[in-house]
């Protein structure tokens, strides 16, 4: 019988490691593959590298039976709430295990700390540690170390941190799934150097940014290698100029305190700081060196700013309201129509058959479609925009 396992990914860009994962999960006997993938902007606060759809069609042509778009804001949500966001499409596709990378690779402990997190011994324990002026990474990652006996990389490490949170939503939908975890080979998540072959996402994309394009493509598969590179020449990817700075800027300065205290994650000291740290500073350099940057991390901050730029509010559904298809093989043919009779949301290739199901699929499809527009006009070339219409389904 067949069996189908899900991931929640990026691919930004999809790359040698990734294809290690798949392959590690087909030698358990998974001959399906179904991953729930981030669209235009990913959870650092960032627009993706590629386009989803060249993301998508990589990860089918490398051995991916299925990828659904994880839609903006969702998929630059925090951790928890980016993975809440890709666990959710998995659970609506119906597959049997839920895989993930991590540096750890010790599935017990994960989950007897997972489990610890949803405690209330672990939300006192929190406040506490707050209310001495921790960060809440720094809290969290206190409450842990002081409950475990372990190394504090289990708790800081990238990989592991959202291992944890996909177990927590598993357990909070009561799902009693199989959990596997592929143990991260090569370079550290946000490791710009290579190692063992292997390079990270980070790595790859700090290569383009430098031109380094056949550099770049030696830490991706052979089966994209080459159009990897042709794409790069062209200038078919985004980048974050100076044209791009000034945009994000002219987005924050119009804004007040009341307006950023309406953005997801943005409390009431984030929501004035960032009001005056906006109006005294003229490019990124100066915002970032005016925000309370030892209170708050980088990422968190980058994801205030790209919703403010995207006019997220706090206004939209808590969960993507839609599964979207972006690419696919006959395997993900399968799994779509056993999603098509299980899902509690909408699923479709199709935005224009999506936004007409409800207020709610068209008001998210209304963001990422913008996402995507954006990104197109700041790739090194600008393309076309409403590419989210004008798209056609990738079918291996």
């Amino acid at each position: 019988m067949s069996k189908t396992v899900g991931i929640v990914a990026e691919y930004n860009p999809f790359h040698k490691g990734h294809l290690y994962q798949t392959e590690q999960l087909r030698s358990m006997g998974f001959d399906r593959i179904a991953v729930a993938m981030s669209g235009s902007c990913v959870q650092r606060g960032e627009i993706s590298l590629l386009s989803k759809f060249c993301r998508a069609k990589y990860a089918v042509d490398c051995g991916v039976s299925l990828v659904c778009e994880v839609p903006f804001p969702y998929s630059s949500f925090s951790a928890e709430g980016f993975a809440k966001s890709g666990v959710h499409i998995l659970k609506n596709l119906g597959v049997d295990a839920v895989s993930f990378g991590s540096e750890s690779g010790n599935l017990p402990l994960l989950c007897d700390i997972a489990d610890y997190l949803l405690t209330e011994d672990f939300e006192a324990a929190l406040k506490c540690f707050i209310a001495e002026g921790l960060s809440f990474a720094q809290a969290r990652e206190k409450a842990v170390l002081n409950r475990f006996s372990l190394s504090r990389e289990i708790v800081s490490a990238s990989n592991d941190i959202l291992a944890l949170e996909y177990i927590k939503e598993c357990r909070k939908l009561c799902w009693d799934v199989e959990l596997i975890p592929v143990k991260r080979r090569g370079a550290a998540y946000n490791d710009i150097s290579a190692k063992d072959g292997f390079a990270s996402a980070s790595g790859i994309r700090q290569r383009v940014s430098e031109y380094r394009f056949e550099q770049a493509a030696e830490f991706v598969p052979d089966e994209i290698k080459q159009n990897f590179i042709n794409r790069l020449e062209q200038g078919d990817y985004f980048v974050a100029d100076a044209a791009f700075e000034k945009t994000v800027m002219y987005a924050l300065k119009k804004l007040k305190a009341e307006d950023f205290a309406k953005i997801p994650d943005c409390n009431t000291e984030l929501s004035h700081a960032f009001e005056n740290a906006a109006s005294f500073s003229a490019n990124m350099e100066q915002l970032f060196s005016n925000l309370p940057t030892k209170q708050y991390t980088r990422a968190r901050l980058k994801r205030i700013m790209l919703f403010a730029l995207m006019g997220i509010d706090d206004s939209l559904p808590q969960l993507p309201p839609f599964i979207r298809i972006l690419a696919m093989d006959k395997n993900g043919e399968e799994i779509v129509k056993k999603a098509s009779d299980i899902s509690s949301v909408p699923v479709s290739h199709s935005y224009r058959i999506l936004q007409d199901k409800n207020d709610d699929c068209r008001r998210v499809i209304e963001k990422e479609s913008f996402a995507t527009d954006l990104q197109s006009m700041f790739f090194k070339f600008p393309s076309d925009s409403r590419s989210d219409y004008t798209t056609k389904l990738y079918k291996k």
